[in-house]
């Protein structure tokens, strides 16, 4: 069909926007961000304690906490790390003393993609005006969103290869989604779900699976497109699963539940970064991969839905023309592949935590389990309040690999500033 109305002409092409500036990484360097839950003690219900909590870290001088979306959520993150054994020197620090912190306001902190029980009739927004918006724009369902996940940043040289590595690596994201899934139940529900987290978390019609983009100077077009029409501001407001941070010069996945033990957070962190650098690689030798194939997001986002559903059980089609097999066999193709890689990046320590993978129990099994033999919401939620933290206490630290120099000195803050590493400021809705 053709047209001679020119408005509808220029309204389908509109002319290329500048390309948005991209804060290079030398390395793939990591930065972690953990959504934890916020919790009254006595009923066990989520609380919107969060502003206390960060008002008494501002006068402890604790620094990588940060507020949420709602009240009743935290986030802790680290600066910029060389590897999965820094992630865990500086992660566990900080939550250690916010846990104490929490503890003397009266609060408990838990962890996982969803509280078991808790109902939102107390969820209150954050005062801040970036997510005000957000609650006006959902309306009832911006209520429904105490969800909460973990967010792996990973360095990358430059916008291109950002796009062309989200490409590549989106395929995998249902990998890593059943590999963390942590939210089987919601208001005192069990769902059904590996992860109900997933289902639940929509704060705009710009999440989900990334859209295809050929090109940097594409997805610049998009943003400035999206932008120009009222429905972003930047580049944050892309909320993929797997995005690009320009700013932060780092591809960010998003698409993991609060895990369900720290070894499950560096082991997924090591994931990501192995994930990013086979991608690296692979485009060195082949760039004309770049612009990747469609049909690898199209079926992405099948394999996500259905990961969402049934976990590692889920039966994924990885190709076109190939048959179907479990989640579970193909991310053990996965890890048995990218192990020579992670020997040679000193995190296969923490990728053992997978392994072997037919006898991994993600955290979504072992919450129905405990709740089907007990009965009693309690003693989930204990779980989720207990285990993160005395886990950390027994985790030993791998020996240190040889370490490139330190990242250069660009990223440190100027008088007045946060430290400027890959996570800061890159809060799960922002």
């Amino acid at each position: 069909m053709s047209t001679n109305n020119p408005h509808l002409l220029s309204y389908a092409y509109p002319p290329l926007a500048p390309e948005l500036p991209f804060q290079a990484s030398p390395d793939t360097t990591l930065g972690v961000e953990l959504e934890l839950q916020v919790v009254d003690p006595d009923t066990g219900e989520l609380v919107p304690g969060a502003q206390r909590i960060l008002d008494a870290c501002a006068e402890e001088g604790v620094r990588g906490v940060d507020g949420e979306y709602l009240l009743s959520m935290l986030e802790v993150r680290t600066d910029i790390c060389r590897n999965v054994a820094e992630v865990q020197e500086r992660l566990f620090p900080v939550l250690r003393r916010v846990r104490a912190i929490a503890g003397s306001l009266g609060y408990h902190l838990a962890v996982g993609g969803t509280h078991p029980c808790s109902r939102p009739r107390t969820c209150v927004v954050s005062p801040q005006e970036r997510y005000r918006r957000i609650s006006r724009r959902q309306g009832w369902l911006a209520y429904h969103e105490e969800v909460f996940g973990l967010h792996v940043h990973v360095g990358v040289p430059d916008g291109e290869r950002a796009v062309a590595l989200i490409n590549l690596l989106a395929p995998y994201l249902p990998h890593l989604l059943a590999l963390s899934a942590n939210s089987p139940f919601w208001q005192g529900i069990d769902t059904g779900y590996a992860s109900a987290r997933l289902v639940m978390f929509r704060p705009s019609p710009h999440s989900g699976i990334p859209q295809y983009c050929a090109s940097w100077a594409e997805f610049c077009h998009y943003f400035a497109v999206l932008r120009d029409g009222g429905a972003m501001e930047s580049p944050k407001d892309v909320y993929w699963d797997l995005r690009p941070r320009p700013d932060l010069g780092t591809i960010e996945f998003r698409i993991c539940d609060a895990p369900a033990a720290p070894a499950l957070l560096l082991g997924l962190a090591a994931l990501a970064r192995c994930l990013v650098q086979e991608g690296l690689r692979l485009l060195e030798e082949r760039p004309g991969l770049g612009p990747g194939d469609r049909s690898g997001l199209w079926l992405a986002l099948e394999n996500r839905a259905r990961a969402s559903r049934y976990g590692l059980e889920a039966e994924c089609v990885r190709r076109p023309g190939r048959g179907p097999q479990t989640l579970a066999d193909d991310a053990a193709d996965l890890l048995e592949r990218l192990a020579p890689l992670a020997r040679d990046l000193g995190e296969d320590h923490y990728l053992a935590v997978f392994q072997p993978l037919d006898h991994f129990q993600t955290g979504a099994e072992a919450q129905r389990h405990l709740f089907r033999q007990t009965g009693h919401w309690p003693l989930v939620l204990d779980e989720m309040k207990n285990r993160w933290f005395r886990d950390m206490e027994t985790l030993a630290l791998p020996p240190a690999p040889a370490l490139p120099a330190a990242p250069p000195a660009r990223h440190a803050a100027r008088p007045g500033e946060r430290p400027n590493g890959h996570a800061v400021g890159a809060a799960a809705r922002s």
